[in-house]
Formats: structure tokens, sequence, C-alpha cells
């Protein structure tokens, strides 16, 4: 049984819903339930009802609930007595970190870093996918999370949270009531790409590729280095664009955008912590992506 485990587990029972505590780990309903599965084949028990509107503990539930919080209670106080042993404080470390996850996701998470670890000087670099793996392999930056799968022999990834990919569209005309569009459909219209390198781009490319498309098939109006340029052409009527919804969060709460599902096709994207394969990761670093893999600790923004 892994510690977290026990972290998506309480989440859940605080949620009372599968769905509720997918969205705030930022993971797919299907792994969380599986998470959940897994701890009951584990105790052989079921720790929660079902029900339509959600679910509740059991009675074994409440006492795997109890024990859960005094679990992570005491292993956050080992790892304290693990850093004052290990020196933790006045070490520096360099996170690499695509354009996605790098503004909109991973700033609040750093901030709460930096207040378990307050001593420790963390920078945070953010690129394209394609250069912040450069940067890893040249030893730039101590780790990167990034999108979609990456596969280098000298590099190992750990998934660490799920997102879907979204057409992104301005809310007015024949936008205003669209659901759904399908890749042919999509075909037809204005579209605006990120760049070459960048991680979404990459996942654009092997989904269309799958579907037997190429980006030849669309019709691409321009390509944008910023996720900013890219919403603020598409609020300005000026094409779509597909991009990851961890990245429009805040202007779809605000309506300047509408977010449209393409049917037909996969849309769930992988973020993953990125580092040097062997043993030489500094300590602080191997701290850090634990931290940012446990969905109790991180706080995305």
């Amino acid at each position: 049984m892994q510690i977290s485990e026990f972290e998506i587990f309480l989440v859940v029972a605080r949620a009372k819903s599968f769905s509720k505590a997918a969205k705030l780990l930022y993971m797919t309903q299907p792994a969380i339930s599986n998470h959940i599965h897994a701890m009951e084949n584990y105790y052989g028990t079921k720790l929660f009802n079902r029900h339509s509107h959600g679910v509740s503990l059991t009675s074994t539930g409440e006492v795997v609930y109890d024990f859960g919080e005094k679990i992570l209670t005491l292993h956050d106080s080992m790892e304290k007595a693990i850093d004052r042993v290990l020196n933790i404080e006045n070490q520096k470390l360099v996170v690499g970190a695509s354009s996605n996850v790098g503004n909109y996701a991973l700033p609040c998470s750093i901030w709460t870093f930096k207040e378990k670890y307050p001593e420790v000087d963390i920078r945070l670099e953010i690129s394209n996918s394609a250069t912040i793996i450069q940067q890893i392999l040249d030893n730039k930056v101590d780790l990167g999370v990034l999108e979609g799968p990456v596969k280098h022999k000298d590099l190992v990834t750990t998934d660490i949270f799920s997102d879907r990919l979204i057409l992104i569209a301005p809310p007015r005309g024949k936008w205003l009531k669209r659901e759904t569009i399908s890749l042919e459909e999509l075909a037809k219209e204005p579209l605006i790409m990120r760049e070459k390198g960048s991680g979404s781009r990459s996942i654009w490319e092997k989904i269309i590729c799958a579907a037997g498309l190429e980006l030849k098939d669309f019709r691409i109006v321009t390509e944008m280095g910023s996720i900013d340029a890219i919403k603020s052409a598409v609020e300005s009527g000026l094409g779509v664009a597909v991009v990851s919804r961890i990245s429009v969060q805040k202007e779809l709460h605000r309506g300047s955008i509408r977010d449209i599902d393409i049917s037909g096709i996969p849309s769930t994207v992988k973020f993953q912590v990125v580092f040097r394969a062997g043993n030489d990761q500094p300590g602080l670093a191997t701290r850090f992506i634990r931290f940012i893999s446990s969905p109790e600790e991180r706080s995305f923004c």
C-alpha cells in the first residue's frame, strides 16, 4: 500500500464523490476508481457505499479514514526528521516546465513547496517541451514537468496528473451553442497552432495521425509560441485552437471563450515529471518529485 493511496482515499471521502475528487486531484475518474478498488481488494472489504448522488464511507471505510489521517501525519513528521538529517535547507532546485503546466498549474505548487521548505532556492524555467528536455539532458534544470509522452534512454518519467484536450472558440455566432465538433468539421475551420517543439502540438499530431490525418489536412492560419497569445486571438474571433483545459480555466469561467469537445478522439493528456536516469539525482529534486506526485500535497492554481 502506497502513501498516495491514502491521500486519494481521503480526498474521495471528503468530496463524497469520485468525479469531484478527480477534478480536485487532476486525475481521471477511472484512475480514482482503480486506486479505491485496489485499496478495497488489499483490505478485503468495501470502503465506500456507492449512491446515485455520490459515495459515503462504510463502517470499515471510517476506520481507514481515521487511521489514514494519522498515517499521513506521521509520514509528514518522518519526512521532516529525514530533512533535518539530510540538511535539506539552503539548497537550489531548478524546475523546467512546458507552457501549459508552468504558467497555469505549477506556480501555486511551487509556492506551497516553498512554504514547506522556506530556505530552499527554487527557480521555475518555462519553455516548450523540446527545450526543457534538452535542458534536463544538459544539466541546466534538475527536472521537468511536461505534457505528453517523453521517450529517451537517459530520462525517467513519472505520471502525476491528467487533463483534457479541448477546442476553444469565441462565445458568439455559430459557436454560441456548439457542444461538440468532429475532426472533419474542425479541418474546415481556421486553426491556430502552437509552435514546433511544444508538447501540446506533439500530442495533437499523434492524435490526428491515429485518425489518418496530418497537419496539412487542417486550415492552419497561424502558429504562436504563447498560450496567452492564442487565447487572445481566439477571443478576438481570429480562429479556434486545441489546448489543454488547465490553461484556459479562468477564461472559461469568465465566459470570454467557449470549450467544445472534439468527438471521436482520445482527449486525456497526461502530465509527467521528467528527470535524468541514474542515482545521482539531488535529494531536493527527489523530494520535489514526491511532492508534486502527491495529490494531497500539490496545489494547482
